[in-house]
């Protein structure tokens, strides 16, 4: 007995040496320190925003003019979100391939040149929406009264320099997150809603629309300042951007403005799937579409501390790789990410699925939320919370096809996905209810990671044999 206990210890020993020098140098790690800082920021901005929306409830309660200041605000979030994934998700890949193969001068000059290109989108853009504004709220907004939507246009007028910065701010995140500077990037956004708060603390108790309006503006206007000062400073200097503008085109500035339409269409083609989901939810029972969008907060928890930071983290490490050919590199890091991630996160899965009725009764259960809702929302937070492993591994695989130049194959995947939502809704949702939606979206993210590792790992394979034959030749 004594002898096992003493070869038991002995490996217990060794396991704990092997681990704290795992753990030294994942902290010691550029990339693992990048994760826990924007996991963390992300966090904090979540946290600051959840005061921010109790203040604004609080200040407001239910009425017409806090309505018309919320469709403006997610209308215009969302057609910054939607440009965001145009021109920045083209302009990365570019750049690192531009840094490793010719001078770094010339990849700076895109990434000015680019920002130019995306301010000048938003702009036209944001011109468009403010001519376009009354028959646009007409169309969204029909259920409103005459005096509510004469208020959400003015609104939405007033909010067109939001859309801009915050459509700006993508770009030069991006910019920033290729330079590895992850942590101005993700704390920076906490500066809109800090904005805001400061706006009612100094307006109150005389706090109105035109005060959230203002405070969403400034924010927004702080947030790109700050990131322009910590490119100024940290990666190129502002007096050299005018000569970067004025000087020759950089000819890979075509090829960021062609692969930014594939990347929009696709961005928007996915993006429609919560709509269509919502949509037919509404042709449920009643509550259906509240219930599913409890669910969709309690599972994006999760994927916003996991697959948000380590997409923004280990984008601009692929794109590095795939500039310098380095495939197998690519394949390892995909692999150890992956692992490492959903690792992480299949226990909050599980745990969500075996406790969702304690975890939805904790979270929401009070005032005219009953019990009956929250078993409502726990059975399809159980199937809802499936599509969590499959969401990581397809967002990951998918950072992956960008850094390669794909966009063609991110189009095909998102129209099959869509489609396939639509009709799997349908199929399930005739004995399964709302958690048939919620089931069918596991499934579609399913098949999207499926469709995506793929590809990417069948390139790869393409590429290494590619380079083998080259050696032995």
């Amino acid at each position: 007995m004594g002898f096992y206990n003493a070869v038991l210890r002995s490996q217990a020993s060794k396991l704990h040496t092997l681990a704290h020098s795992l753990l030294q140098r994942g902290m010691a790690s550029r990339m693992v320190s990048g994760f826990m800082l924007v996991a963390l920021m992300t966090v904090v901005g979540k946290g600051v925003s959840f005061v921010k929306d109790a203040a604004v409830a609080g200040q407001f309660g239910i009425n017409d003019a806090l309505d018309s200041y919320l469709f403006a605000f997610g209308l215009l979030a969302s057609v910054a979100a939607l440009l965001g994934g145009g021109i920045p998700e083209s302009f990365l890949p570019l750049y690192a391939e531009i840094q490793h193969q010719r001078q770094p001068g010339d990849a700076q000059k895109l990434a000015v040149q680019s920002c130019v290109l995306q301010l000048l989108t938003l702009i036209v853009i944001a011109t468009a929406m403010y001519f376009g504004a009354p028959q646009m709220v007409s169309a969204l907004a029909a259920g409103f009264s005459p005096e509510k939507q004469t208020l959400t246009i003015e609104v939405l007028r007033r909010l067109l320099p939001f859309m801009v910065s915050l459509g700006l701010s993508y770009q030069l995140g991006v910019w920033l997150r290729a330079e590895k500077y992850f942590g101005v990037v993700s704390a920076s956004p906490v500066v809109v809603p800090l904005a805001i708060l400061a706006m009612l603390f100094f307006a109150n108790p005389k706090a109105d629309v035109e005060t959230l309006v203002l405070g969403t503006v400034i924010g927004a206007g702080l947030h790109v300042l700050v990131l322009v000062i910590t490119i100024g400073r940290q990666v190129h200097p502002l007096s050299a951007w005018s000569a970067a503008c004025f000087c020759r085109w950089e000819v890979e500035l075509g090829k960021v403005a062609r692969n930014a339409l594939p990347y929009l269409l696709a961005s928007a083609i996915f993006g429609s799937t919560v709509v269509v989901d919502q949509i037919m939810a509404a042709w449920l029972t009643p509550g259906s579409v509240a219930v599913l969008g409890f669910t969709d907060k309690i599972c994006g928890m999760i994927l916003a501390v996991t697959v948000s930071p380590s997409c923004e983290v280990l984008f601009p490490y692929f794109a590095d790789k795939v500039a310098r050919r380095d495939w197998v590199g690519v394949r390892r890091q995909l692999f150890s990410s992956a692992l490492l991630i959903v690792a992480l996160a299949l226990p909050a899965v599980l745990v969500l699925i075996w406790l969702a009725p304690q975890i939805v009764s904790l979270l929401f259960q009070r005032g005219s939320f009953t019990a009956e809702d929250t078993q409502r929302v726990a059975e399809v937070l159980r199937f809802s919370a499936l599509q969590i492993p499959f969401y990581i591994l397809g967002s990951l695989a998918a950072r992956v096809v960008v850094a390669m130049q794909a966009p063609r194959f991110i189009v095909i995947v998102s129209a099959l996905a869509t489609l396939g939502n639509g009709l799997l809704n349908w199929l399930l949702m005739q004995n399964m209810g709302l958690s048939g939606i919620a089931l069918a979206t596991a499934i579609v993210q399913l098949f999207s990671a499926t469709a995506a590792c793929t590809f990417v790992l069948k390139k790869i394979r393409e590429q290494i044999q590619d380079q083998e034959a080259s050696l032995k030749a």
